[in-house]
């Protein structure tokens, strides 16, 4: 059976916020027992203190090292391209995205330097491509009603180590350090290893100059 400590840190594992917090020192543990002790007591199936929990979370964080989660791995990172010239193309689902997808990559074969990415949400989907390939893109949409476009885009693309597969919160580096810049992320999209972050071409320089520092 699992004690209020073994619970807490396990709580608190899978929480990256928390975890910087309590590693920089400037964490409130009785605020944080508060928050997880719903949690905590989902694991123990029973019901804890708020005691008992800040003084698991006190314990937790004099062990709590400076590093955490992926800010180790980013080290290891040297594998950044950026991508300018992008255009995306945002449109419903009830288009035909399989027609649209086949005339895009017919016409792309043989373009190594092309960029072509495709991402179906719940409602919408989104098509990405390097301005070489916008005239085949708009002609396979011409038929459709209502879809936008966004021009002026750039890529960063990121590559990280294969362990970094398995652990949790490896994005939240790159992304706590360019929104603690005010530069607006367009959209947010990962391959397995491969992490790629479209953003206008205005805040381009400032964002590779910001992952630099990051993985340095």
């Amino acid at each position: 059976m699992k004690t209020v400590s073994q619970a807490t840190e396990e709580v608190l594992s899978r929480a990256p916020f928390f975890l910087e917090a309590l590693s920089e020192g400037i964490a409130n543990n009785a605020q944080i027992a508060r928050k997880i002790r719903p949690a905590v007591e989902e694991l123990l199936y029973e019901e804890v203190s708020d005691a008992s929990v800040a003084m698991a979370v006190h314990r937790f964080a004099k062990q709590t090292k400076k590093k955490i989660y992926g800010a180790g791995f980013l080290k290891k990172l040297h594998d950044v391209t950026v991508r300018s010239n992008l255009v995306e193309f945002i449109f419903e689902n009830s288009t035909d995205s399989s027609r649209l997808l086949e005339a895009i990559v017919k016409n792309a074969r043989g373009k190594t330097n092309s960029f072509l990415n495709f991402s179906r949400g719940s409602s919408e989907s989104i098509l990405i491509v390097s301005s070489d390939l916008e005239e085949y893109a708009l002609n396979a949409l011409k038929n459709v009603q209502g879809f936008r476009v966004q021009k002026g885009l750039s890529a960063i693309t990121m590559r990280l180590p294969e362990e970094s597969l398995a652990v949790p919160g490896v994005y939240y580096p790159i992304l706590k350090a360019i929104a603690q810049e005010g530069i607006n992320l367009i959209e947010v999209m990962s391959v397995l290893t491969e992490f790629s972050i479209i953003l206008e071409d205005k805040d381009i320089n400032h964002a590779f100059s910001v992952l630099k520092r990051v993985t340095s």
